[in-house]
């Protein structure tokens, strides 16, 4: 397989790096204004840089330039017959997202969202815990994510960074979007919500940061999803009651906690935690997906939906 590569940031090395370890890949396609990143990279003669994205006809393209850039990215390949791996959140808001999805189902195509999470061996856990009704029938869950902004990326000026643009896609919502797709893949998607957005702090920047969720279920289940570029010790967390206990996932001291009638389960296992293997196996998923002409995991829907939650149910 040949595979196209659109941006070259944090998560686009990341993801070529992980590509040209993969025996079925042949070669990569990067399409950068960044030429030094590709310094940084084990090349072993399969990347190769083009300047126009008319040049190739990839197997497909993951794209990972800046957020506001996703979409038109994203239509001009699938114009072409491209199948699309596109890094989260799909876009800065919703225009554009139905043409997008007209496009991809006209030609036929593979469309996958980036929400790692999902592949998690932890959240999988949670999730069969959930079906089982370890903790009986749910009450409430909190999903928690903050993390001081200036010490997210060490290794760059954060008041530079996407993070910090409205008009670049920045703000913590879209940052930390993960958040509501594994609210979406433990619990369904809810009925109802309502969200608020805020900038609280004094950090440089025009985007929010600081995002409330309240997300109603039919069941009466309620879910509170926060995030912040604020909380100096780094926090990722999620709380799940139900009528016969708890379950604490704590995705920063990598420890799943089962608390049935009173009676502590705790689960530390590095493996369960392996972040950077969740990218090498959705890369293989989507792959997958391709050779045997099957919906992927995560689909445009589902990115689309995820955009619809960052937002008041009735905007």
């Amino acid at each position: 397989m040949n595979v196209l590569v659109v941006g070259c940031g944090s998560i686009g090395k990341r993801h070529i790096n992980n590509l040209i370890k993969l025996n079925n890949i042949v070669s990569v396609f990067v399409y950068t204004k960044n030429k030094n990143c590709l310094k940084e990279l084990d090349n072993e003669n399969k990347i190769k840089t083009i300047n126009n994205l008319d040049d190739i006809k990839p197997d497909f393209a993951i794209i990972a330039n800046e957020t506001h850039k996703h979409i038109d990215t994203a239509i001009s390949l699938a114009e072409r017959g491209i199948n699309l791996f596109i890094e989260k959140p799909l876009s800065h808001s919703l225009a554009k997202t139905d043409a997008l999805r007209n496009i991809v189902k006209e030609k036929g195509l593979k469309a996958y969202v980036a929400y790692n999470l999902r592949f998690l061996k932890a959240m999988g856990y949670v999730k069969e815990q959930i079906s089982k009704k370890a903790i009986g029938d749910l009450y409430f869950a909190r999903i928690e994510v903050g993390q001081y902004l200036p010490s997210w990326r060490a290794d760059r000026d954060y008041k530079n960074s996407y993070s910090a643009s409205r008009e670049k896609g920045g703000g913590v919502a879209l940052d930390l979007s993960h958040e509501i797709d594994y609210m979406r893949y433990l619990f369904g998607d809810p009925s109802n919500w309502k969200v608020v957005k805020a900038k609280v702090s004094n950090l440089e920047i025009d985007s929010e940061d600081i995002f409330e969720g309240i997300y109603l279920y039919d069941n009466n289940f309620i879910c509170n999803v926060h995030m912040d570029y604020l909380q100096l010790n780094k926090k990722r967390e999620m709380r799940i009651v139900g009528s016969k206990g708890e379950i604490i996932c704590d995705l920063v001291k990598n420890e799943v906690t089962v608390n049935v009638n009173n009676k502590n389960s705790a689960i530390n296992d590095k493996g369960m935690f392996d972040i950077n293997k969740t990218y090498t196996d959705e890369l293989m998923h989507f792959i997958e997906s391709i050779k045997r002409d099957v919906e992927p995991s995560i689909t445009l829907e589902d990115g689309i939906k995820v955009l619809r939650l960052l937002e008041d149910k009735n905007v």
